[in-house]
């Protein structure tokens, strides 16, 4: 995975500087979101967690172990600066793997089998792991089946592009309640392409945008959160997150 875009110095630089400004109003959405989710284990497999810039401290405290997935070798380092405190109070007891998880997935979830699993930002960039779209779009597609009758949670990109200067106010964070359909994501009732335009205009978007194949990673039925994040003060990114538990139908 290219760690220019989900990890290495540069990525850790700029989420540092950004915590507690310019990202921060999505970390607060972030926060909020995870405090509706109810994991079903105390044993956390998280993937794709990198040094947890967006995370909660207070959620993961809930578990008794975490089991750190990523493959920038600075993420279990930086994880630990960010929460290890609070996880130690906690008696949380974490440990990092350089690993990686998504293509290893079947090999962990036979590992874990009572384990929850939360993939942290990780979805929406398997597209820049192969230069194939059609191949991306169709490893994305319906990848719920992967983890059938798991109990696990995913936030991740959706859209992302520039955004006029004069448009979303970086001091917030817009967000719709969503659904996920046979067709893809519905926002306020739209789908497919009107869903898509509503949250472009939403943020005062600007010229080409980027659609990171994630519209149908959860099943059809499922409640969904679409965040905003003001990556920076021109650029903007749709979040899609969403927990599916062991009682909600993967089909």
């Amino acid at each position: 995975m290219a760690f220019d875009i989900t990890g290495g110095l540069r990525w850790h630089a700029r989420a540092f500087m950004h915590r507690k400004t310019l990202w921060q109003p999505a970390r607060l959405a972030i926060a909020d979101w995870l405090v509706q989710t109810r994991p079903a284990n105390k044993h956390l497999l998280l993937i794709g967690g990198s040094a947890g810039w967006m995370m909660s401290s207070a959620w993961l405290q809930q578990f008794q172990r975490i089991d750190l997935y990523d493959l920038d070798p600075l993420a279990g380092i930086l994880f630990r600066l960010n929460h290890g405190h609070a996880l130690s109070l906690a008696g949380t007891k974490l440990t990092f793997h350089r690993r990686d998880a998504i293509q290893d997935l079947e090999i962990l979830l036979s590992q874990h089998p009572s384990a929850s699993i939360f993939f942290d930002n990780v979805l929406g960039q398997l597209r820049f792991r192969t230069e194939d779209d059609d191949q991306a779009e169709q490893a994305l597609e319906k990848f719920y089946r992967r983890l059938h009758k798991r109990d696990w949670g995913s936030i991740h990109d959706l859209y992302s592009g520039p955004v006029k200067s004069d448009g979303l106010s970086a001091s917030q964070s817009l967000s719709f309640q969503g659904l996920q359909t046979a067709e893809g994501l519905s926002v306020e009732g739209l789908q497919g392409a009107a869903a898509q335009s509503t949250l472009l205009r939403a943020v005062s978007a600007s010229g080409n945008w980027m659609d990171h194949f994630t519209s149908a990673v959860f099943p059809t039925g499922l409640a969904l959160h679409v965040m905003s994040w003001s990556f920076s003060s021109k650029y903007c990114h749709w979040l899609q997150a969403g927990w599916v538990s062991t009682s909600v139908s993967q089909k």
